[in-house]
C-alpha cells in the first residue's frame, strides 16, 4: 500500500501541482477619457458590494486545476475615474451611482450587466441598466493554455467594461441639460 502511495507521486504529478493555482486579474486603469463638455456637477458612488466584488473562473482548456479570480469591482472603480469626473466634475445635488447587477465569464467572454442611476435628493432622474460582453478569446486559450488566460480574462473585461461606460455616456449626454434643469427647479424631480 505504501508502494503504490509513492509511485502515485512521481515527478510527473509534482509537476502538474506546480501548474495548478490561482492567478488574480487586475486590470490596468485606463487613460483618462476627456469629455467634449460638463455634463453635470455630481458625485459618484460606487457601493462596497460592487467595489469589492471578484469573480472567479475555471477552465479545463486552461488547466482544470487553476482558476482566475478577476477583480471586477477595482477595474469598475478605475473605469469610473477615467470615464466620469470630465463628464460629471465633482458636486452637488446629484450623484452617479454605478452598481454591478451582474458578471459573469462563459465561452472565454466577459458579460457585465452595470446599472447607472443619476439621483437626487428629490428622487431619480435617469436609470439605465448596460448588458455588454466582449469579445472571446477561445482561440487564445487553446493555444496558449493558462499563461494565455490572464490576459484574455483582462482583454474581454476591459472590452465589457467600456462598453458598458461609453453607452451610459452616450445616452447621459442629450439628457444631462434636463437633469440640470430638474435640479434647478423647485418642486419633486421629474420621473425617469
Amino acid at each position: 500500500m505504501t508502494t503504490n502511495r509513492l509511485r502515485a507521486f512521481t515527478p510527473a504529478t509534482l509537476a502538474l501541482g506546480m501548474l495548478a493555482g490561482c492567478y488574480h486579474v487586475t486590470l490596468p486603469p485606463p487613460a483618462a477619457v476627456p469629455a467634449a463638455e460638463q455634463l453635470l456637477h455630481a458625485r459618484v458612488d460606487i457601493p462596497p458590494e460592487t467595489a469589492q466584488a471578484e469573480y472567479t473562473v475555471h477552465s479545463a482548456m486552461a488547466g482544470g486545476g487553476n482558476k482566475w479570480t478577476i477583480e471586477v469591482g477595482r477595474a469598475i472603480v478605475d473605469y469610473a475615474n477615467a470615464y466620469l469626473p470630465n463628464a460629471f466634475p465633482p458636486g452637488e445635488g446629484a450623484t452617479v451611482r454605478i452598481d454591478l447587477s451582474h458578471f459573469d465569464v462563459h465561452d472565454f467572454e466577459a458579460h457585465v450587466d452595470l446599472r447607472f442611476a443619476v439621483v437626487t435628493p428629490r428622487g431619480t432622474l435617469f436609470q439605465q441598466t448596460y448588458s455588454t460582453a466582449g469579445k472571446g478569446y477561445a482561440a487564445r486559450v487553446v493555444w496558449g493554455g493558462a499563461f494565455a488566460m490572464k490576459s484574455s480574462m483582462r482583454k474581454t473585461t476591459d472590452e465589457a467594461l467600456r462598453a458598458c461606460f461609453e453607452q451610459f455616456l452616450h445616452d447621459a449626454r442629450p439628457l444631462a441639460p434636463v437633469w440640470v434643469t430638474a435640479i434647478a427647479a423647485p418642486g419633486p424631480a421629474p420621473s425617469p
